[in-house]
């Protein structure tokens, strides 16, 4: 299943809220990148939300709220970090759920659908500046997450960094801005992956796709 694109911290309490032991994320970020992210994305969050000086609990992200369901469910969520295409595949080829979850997991209140899910944060922009930022690249991508994700029988659910799209927005131009603003999906790519051309160039010269429609072939589109 294909979302649509979440800053860090929204994925994040997305991931916790249906989330059931073995649960994996991949993040396509370094580490230190994506907590730099998660703290600006945080703070973004309060400064908009908050109206007085003495913040409190109320106009908080749910993420700083400790609840004790929060606390005991982030132990059972592996994260994986994988900041290159050739590291993403590698460990979507040999991935290995964690099954045994932490003693206390079984104890833990369930509200609300629960199943485990491999999460991947980021998988499409993690292309963009390689030579795989193509129809043929991202479907060998997403047939190794579809791959890893149904030998375990557990659903694959792909996020996009809503950071990564709005800078991606303002590097195109007002135009293909205007085109993606409402539906990042939208963004058009080649069919061929190349080491000799450049993305944009191909995109002049050649035939290209909506990532829509690349992803519609492994994955099904839902709003969170």
């Amino acid at each position: 299943m294909a979302i649509s694109p979440m800053t860090c911290h929204e994925f994040i309490d997305y991931i916790l809220c249906p989330h059931e032991h073995p649960s994996t994320v991949v993040v396509c970020l370094s580490r230190e990148a994506f907590l730099d992210r998660l703290s600006l994305s945080l703070h973004t969050e309060t400064a908009d939300s908050s109206t007085h000086i003495d913040e409190t609990e109320q106009n908080s992200p749910p993420l700083l709220i400790p609840t004790i369901y929060q606390l005991a469910t982030s132990r059972t969520v592996t994260v994986a970090f994988a900041s290159s295409l050739p590291h993403l595949r590698a460990y979507l080829a040999s991935y290995l759920p964690l099954r045994n979850p932490p003693d206390d997991s079984a104890h833990l209140p369930r509200p609300g659908q629960q199943s485990p899910l491999l999460a991947i944060y980021g998988l499409i922009n993690l292309h963009r500046t390689t030579t795989e930022y193509s129809v043929q690249g991202l479907s060998r991508s997403l047939a190794i997450a579809v791959e890893a994700a149904d030998a375990w029988s557990m659903p694959l659910t792909l996020v996009e960094a809503l950071e990564d799209w709005e800078s991606s927005n303002l590097e195109s131009g007002p135009e293909a801005a205007a085109v993606t603003a409402n539906d990042p999906w939208k963004e058009q790519v080649p069919l061929l992956s190349s080491s000799v051309l450049p993305s944009d160039e191909r995109l002049r010269t050649g035939r290209t796709v909506e990532i829509r429609a690349v992803i519609a072939k492994w994955c099904s589109f839902s709003n969170p």
